[in-house]
């Protein structure tokens, strides 16, 4: 008596290797485009039917098995990167050449990846030609000179601030003393020093505007373009 072969059943003396068979196309498992994945409810199903039923669910990182609806989850949206199920494999191909039946053709093309991988791609493609591009060889020896420049006119715009105040205060403190001198006739010395006073005032505002301008408007400038950036490789 010949020895009964593990997952084959016998329907009226006929061999039916349903072990081995995908249970959405009852295609026979292979090693390449019909490989056994298996889920975590244990039911295995061939990677084909699989990719077709993960373009269909709103939320690419998992799969929902078509018998007992339980979730699994899906490595890096893929599902080639689902795990086989080793028993079947190891049987290949032992039971194609015991039950050669003609198995349904596949599609020239595999049936196209989940659009949730697009951006994916698209980003991975790009960092693949950026690091085919030879590497920048220019020297940032004109942005520190611009960064000389800024520092040195900081300084200046500093001291002559500081200089204009002082003398500000001196002008003021002399113009109010010849303005109320009661002693003597009103000298023109006092109006004098408290306009030359009010000018000095003035220039020390503007150039502390100027100052301030220079220091913080580039920076503002850099968040607007570096935020016009990111809102445009988000959308």
């Amino acid at each position: 008596m010949a020895e009964a072969n593990p997952g084959v059943i016998e329907v009226q003396g006929v061999a039916s290797y349903e072990e081995y068979e995908c249970k959405i196309c009852y295609n026979y498992f292979d090693l390449d485009r019909r490989a056994p994945k298996i889920l975590e409810c244990l039911h295995t199903f061939c990677e084909e039917c699989l990719t077709t039923l993960h373009l269909r669910e709103d939320r690419p990182w998992r799969i929902s098995c078509p018998i007992c609806r339980h979730k699994t989850p899906v490595p890096d949206y893929r599902i080639q990167n689902l795990p086989n199920n080793t028993k079947v494999t190891e049987a290949f191909p032992l039971y194609i050449e015991a039950d050669p039946l003609p198995q349904d053709t596949l599609p020239p093309q595999p049936p196209p990846q989940h659009p949730a991988l697009t951006p994916r791609t698209e980003e991975s493609a790009a960092q693949t030609a950026a690091a085919a591009l030879p590497p920048a060889t220019h020297t940032p020896a004109r942005y520190e000179s611009c960064q000389s420049c800024k520092r040195a006119a900081l300084t200046t715009g500093c001291v002559c601030v500081v200089f204009s105040f002082l003398s500000m205060l001196v002008l003021l403190f002399m113009g109010l003393i010849f303005v109320h001198n009661y002693n003597n006739p009103p000298s023109p010395i006092g109006p004098i020093c408290l306009s030359v006073a009010s000018i000095l005032a003035m220039f020390s505002v503007v150039v502390t505007w100027v100052i301030c301008w220079l220091k913080y408007r580039p920076e503002q400038e850099n968040n607007r373009s570096s935020t016009s950036n990111s809102n445009r490789r988000n959308t």
